[in-house]
């Protein structure tokens, strides 16, 4: 993989180690029940949910994926991920579309649970995950996932027929019977408090940076109150960002009682107002909470880098980056540990739906990893003899002391 018999070295040494991912959106057994095609994989993919390219399972869609994505990292790590969990090294063109589906299938149909058991196969240990179809969830596979609570739906919860991004029927699903801003406020805390006191919570998570700003003020009570209430064919935009911003400073001050980390989704999304900047007022505001600061804030990952250099409480993460573009991942990890105030708080994880591409993005980060260390040594800026440790910390050990600090 590497260029030089240092890089090959070390790279042995990085995959070896085993892997805590701090982000997975893996889905649910019976999606893999059904017949599990490489058109699926597709679809349940970057390569279709955020690339823009679907397959119906027709010449054209294959064509266009092939056409637009091959060399495009989305595209080159989920390959190498299909490669090597289910030992196919065949290149996927048109011609072999067909018969790399069906090993994929047979394998799938042939073994139920190998879309979970082949990620501790792969080297994780561990993946926190955000089931944002039931936030809390571990998806019935406690031996991998471990849940975040995505607090997203509460900032939906303004009215009884109001309904969240991804369908989800706010009231309904909480079991809220009615009540005043203070009565839903209470039911938010005492839903998040009492999966954290049953072991199930690790961190919270907001990504409504697909949505909206991701500055959470005015913290305004009054605001929030008048929008309580309102219903969906009449609340106003205005009023929506009122009632958000109230509920997330509640979910902050919670995980600040909790002492629970709170993951933001910033960057790639609603990418005119999603500037990791717009969030350093929160920062300001919570010092006493570890906010994990996601995605490097692709594109701007200069801004996550100056925030995690001014504030004790941005954790800079590498999430999802590798895949969106590795070039920019190795950059991104050069500057956090260059300008980071601890190269404790330095977060990865995979950000992945499907065993294929989690497989593939742990491919990633292990070059990453490999690639900024060995240029750290070859440039005088770090020793080798210290490469070793830094890799743990990449690797496991900075995730564990954040997210599962009483284990191990």
């Amino acid at each position: 993989m590497g260029t030089s018999k240092e890089f090959n070295a070390l790279y042995k040494y990085v995959a070896s180690l085993p892997v805590f991912s701090d982000h997975e959106h893996h889905l649910e057994d019976s999606v893999f029940a059904e017949a599990f095609t490489l058109d699926a994989i597709m679809n349940n993919s970057y390569i279709g949910l955020c690339a823009g390219h679907p397959s119906d399972g027709t010449e054209q869609a294959r064509r266009k994926i092939l056409d637009d994505l091959q060399y495009n990292t989305y595209f080159t790590w989920l390959v190498k991920g299909i490669e090597q969990l289910h030992g196919i090294d065949t290149e996927i063109s048109l011609e072999t579309w067909n018969t790399v589906s069906e090993k994929i299938s047979a394998r799938h149909a042939s073994d139920k649970d190998l879309h979970w058991r082949a990620l501790l196969e792969a080297g994780y240990e561990r993946q926190i995950l955000d089931a944002y179809w039931n936030p809390g969830d571990d998806g019935g596979h406690p031996e991998i996932f471990v849940p975040a609570f995505r607090i997203d739906k509460f900032m939906y919860g303004y009215h009884a027929d109001a309904i969240a991004p991804n369908d989800f029927p706010v009231w309904k699903n909480y079991r809220f019977e009615g009540g005043t801003l203070d009565d839903f406020a209470e039911m938010m805390r005492s839903t998040i408090r009492q999966r954290y006191e049953q072991g199930k919570v690790v961190t919270l998570k907001c990504a409504d940076a697909y949505f909206r700003t991701i500055n959470f003020l005015p913290d305004d009570k009054s605001a929030a109150a008048d929008a309580f209430g309102t219903p969906p064919d009449k609340i106003t935009e205005e009023q929506l960002l009122m009632f958000g911003n109230y509920i997330f400073n509640r979910a902050a001050e919670l995980a600040g009682e909790l002492g629970i980390p709170f993951q933001i989704h910033m960057g790639l999304g609603k990418i005119s107002v999603s500037e990791p900047m717009n969030f350093e007022p929160m920062l300001r505001k919570f010092p006493n909470v570890r906010f994990v600061l996601f995605h490097a804030g692709y594109p701007w990952i200069h801004q996550v880098a100056g925030l995690a250099h001014e504030y004790d409480n941005a954790l800079p993460s590498m999430t999802w980056v590798p895949s969106i573009s590795t070039s920019a991942a190795v950059r991104a990890l050069h500057e956090f540990i260059d300008a980071g105030r601890s190269v404790n708080s330095i977060t990865w994880g995979s950000d992945c739906w499907t065993a294929e591409e989690s497989v593939g993005v742990l491919l990633a980060w292990r070059f990453v990893v490999t690639k900024v260390l060995s240029e750290r040594i070859n440039d005088g800026l770090l020793a080798a003899r210290d490469a070793e440790t830094l890799a743990r910390k990449l690797m496991y050990e900075n995730n564990r002391s954040i997210y599962c600090p009483t284990e191990g």
